[in-house]
């Protein structure tokens, strides 16, 4: 009798515990320098309930993708991930993506608490796909030094192109491989910027390409004339043998364009001797705001669970927690960003959300890899002297060609 109550004992506590068992997730991200404050906000979620655990871990960007082109059709994806503009189209598109359309439509997560640029790079077919995690933004970084010891004033921040290439000339002793900028030829960091800043386009409303234009080739004959013509920058195969990151860092150039991803590591670099302005205008000030975001995955064997720790990521304490490495895309969460860098010009960024310059990085809705690397590989011929025109004509008839496949 008493082997026969043990027995029912230990079955007793065994279906017990295997009831009450927190749910498994598994979460993957490819962004390690991330990792303190993504772990801090999940450890606050595992710690504020018993139901559900979250695992998370980091895989390299060049591995990340492929794990998950193979692990979504087979099933064996994590539960949740972390996606950009440049796959969210496919992904969501191929069926990959779990719906999370009742965490808006109950008021789990409150889409007025994040800039609309953001909700609309994730979307797709008229529905959000993810929690919007962070955006990025565009600017000019300066090193004041090289200003100073050249007489000339800090860029204001309702400057020109005029002004620009003025100011890029005062600083450019090319006879000492001086240059007063680098003009990239990158969508991301100055040839989207302008070509949205010039009145131009690049896909209109229905997916197709309309990037030739009088307005893009304007655009970008100035980009391309200010190194083939003001001499302000280094070539383009200069800046492929030296990255203009680190041609500011050496001080071979005295401005340089780039995200705000980059003010970490130039304020270490340079301490007060940074400078920040917004993007020079051409016609209106625009800059490309690129974002990520948090979603599940369709195949998960676990739904509820993975919305439950989704809206979770979509509040204020969660996006507050990773303030010290990115802009958090939570309403507020931008000012503790913004806290971390006192002192330093961080309107420049925060102004894409804040007073509307934003435009969201383009991504085509079919071939969306190849049409982003292609993009770039027509700027390089662009600004190394090629014809604006032409090049523009057959990039649109590419893209064109490639989106009709």
């Amino acid at each position: 009798m008493k082997k026969l109550l043990v027995l029912v004992l230990v079955l007793i506590m065994a279906l017990s515990s295997t009831a009450f068992a927190a749910v498994e997730l598994e979460m993957n991200y490819w962004m390690s320098e991330q990792e303190s404050g993504i772990q801090a906000a999940i450890d606050a979620f595992n710690d504020s309930q018993d139901e559900i655990h979250v695992n998370a871990s980091t895989v390299p960007w060049g591995q990340y993708w492929d794990k998950l082109v193979t692990g979504l059709p087979a099933g064996s994806a994590p539960d949740i991930f972390s996606i950009n503009a440049l796959n969210v189209r496919d992904y969501a598109k191929n069926g990959y993506l779990l719906d999370i359309s009742s965490l808006f439509e109950d008021g789990s997560v409150d889409l007025s608490k994040f800039p609309q640029h953001v909700i609309d790079t994730h979307t797709v077919n008229g529905i959000l796909w993810g929690i919007p995690k962070d955006f990025d933004s565009i600017a000019v970084f300066y090193n004041k030094d090289m200003f100073d010891a050249a007489g000339v004033e800090y860029p204001a921040d309702d400057w020109t192109w005029d002004d620009f290439i003025e100011i890029a000339k005062a600083l450019t002793d090319a006879d000492s491989g001086v240059y007063g900028a680098a003009i990239p030829a990158s969508g991301q960091e100055a040839c989207y910027d302008y070509i949205f800043g010039n009145g131009g386009q690049v896909f209109d409303e229905n997916g197709a390409c309309v990037v030739n234009s009088p307005e893009a080739a304007e655009a970008l004959q100035k980009l391309q004339d200010g190194i083939l013509v003001e001499g302000v920058s280094p070539s383009v195969e200069d800046q492929v043998e030296t990255a203009p990151d680190a041609m500011f860092q050496s001080g071979m150039i005295a401005m340089t364009f780039g995200g705000s991803w980059n003010l970490g590591t130039y304020a270490e670099a340079f301490g007060d001797s940074l400078g920040i302005a917004p993007l020079p205008i051409m016609k209106e000030r625009k800059t490309i705001s690129h974002c990520l975001s948090w979603v599940g995955a369709s195949s998960t064997k676990h739904p509820e669970e993975v919305k439950k720790f989704l809206a979770y990521l979509g509040s204020y304490d969660a996006q507050a927690l990773t303030a010290d490495v990115v802009i958090p895309a939570y309403e507020g969460c931008d000012a503790l960003w913004a806290a971390k860098f006192e002192g330093y010009n961080t309107e420049a960024f925060l102004g894409a959300a804040n007073q509307g310059w934003a435009v969201p990085l383009p991504a085509a809705d079919k071939n969306t890899q190849e049409i982003f690397v292609n993009f770039d590989n027509y700027m390089a011929e662009i600004l190394s002297g090629g014809n604006v025109e032409e090049n523009l004509a057959a990039m649109q008839d590419e893209f064109n060609a490639l989106l009709a496949e």
